[in-house]
């Protein structure tokens, strides 16, 4: 499918896969790599399509604490040598509060110790880069010893999950994994908007640039407005407060200046819920300013 082929030829892999959604990308994944690790290490802030996939699967897994590459490390060395097939799981930066994830560290360790490294890109493809190859592109990391999956629902604005990285194991999913097996073909419109929308992103990496540098610009006044957030280039923006009153005067000024972004309860995130707000390259500097405007009426 050539939708797969530009997806293979965005990141700079060897093959790549497509998922009717990013959550069973990764049951997919896990579900066709089974019987290639003795140990999976995962982040204890990992989506849960992560934690279901390996589940499903019946992988042995291991909880490691956010984004401690030290602790990897030290496991991955316990590993009996008859078992010490490893891969190391992360997000490229969590939906709510997470920064960029030391990746570096992770390939470094896979390469090293002959393990692997799969980071879901859902919230870095598109957006982190110089051209929006996410966290590979970021960290200036080789293709050996790594695989990616994801979503084109965010920085894509279309539909779909995918897989991508070696064809070898890009091959073993499709022939092992049953949820890649039993799904149906995508949409041929959908096909269409997502080779647009790679192609968009290929040819404007200007518009990566905008929208690094805008989403840094927001969370520095949001900082200096005393919230919590890490100072990364990258558009989601979640905005917590510490009252429902306060909450109730933003969806009011939000209301107002007619701003509609999601409150959401998502796993993972606060369990009292949380506005998530997500920055765009088309935004004007007068949409940025009444948003602001919004918070600011509402502290």
């Amino acid at each position: 499918m050539k939708l797969e082929r530009d997806l293979a030829h965005f990141f700079n892999l060897e093959d790549a896969l497509l998922l009717p959604t990013g959550y069973l990308a990764n049951i997919a994944l896990f579900q066709g790599l089974r019987h290639d690790f003795d140990m999976v290490f995962i982040d204890e802030k990992c989506h849960p399509c992560i934690w279901n996939g390996t589940a499903v699967a019946r992988m042995n897994t291991m909880i490691y604490p956010h984004m401690d590459a030290d602790y990897i490390e030290k496991e991955v060395k316990k590993l009996p040598s008859d078992k010490n097939r490893f891969l190391i799981v992360t997000e490229g930066t969590g939906s709510v509060y997470s920064p960029i994830v030391p990746a570096d560290r992770y390939a470094q360790i896979a390469k090293e110790y002959k393990g692997m490294l799969l980071v879901d890109e859902a919230h870095t493809a598109g957006v982190l880069g110089y051209t929006g190859r996410g966290i590979r592109e970021h960290f200036k990391l080789c293709s050996d010893h790594y695989l990616i999956s994801g979503t084109l629902s965010k920085a894509f604005g279309t539909y779909g999950g995918y897989i991508a990285g070696g064809k070898r194991w890009i091959e073993s999913i499709r022939c092992a994994a049953h949820v890649y097996q039993g799904s149906s073909a995508f949409p041929l419109p959908l096909c269409a908007a997502g080779m647009k929308a790679i192609d968009i992103i290929d040819r404007s990496p200007e518009k990566v640039h905008t929208l690094q540098d805008m989403s840094l610009k927001v969370k520095q006044y949001l900082s200096e407005k005393g919230f919590s957030l890490p100072l990364t280039p990258t558009p989601t923006i979640p905005v917590l407060f510490d009252t429902p009153e306060q909450t109730a005067k933003l969806k009011k000024n939000l209301q107002d200046a007619r701003i509609y972004p999601t409150y959401i309860f998502y796993p993972g995130g606060p369990k009292e819920g949380y506005f998530r707000f997500a920055l765009s390259s088309a935004h004007s500097q007068e949409d940025i300013n009444a948003f602001l405007e919004c918070i600011d009426r509402s502290l």
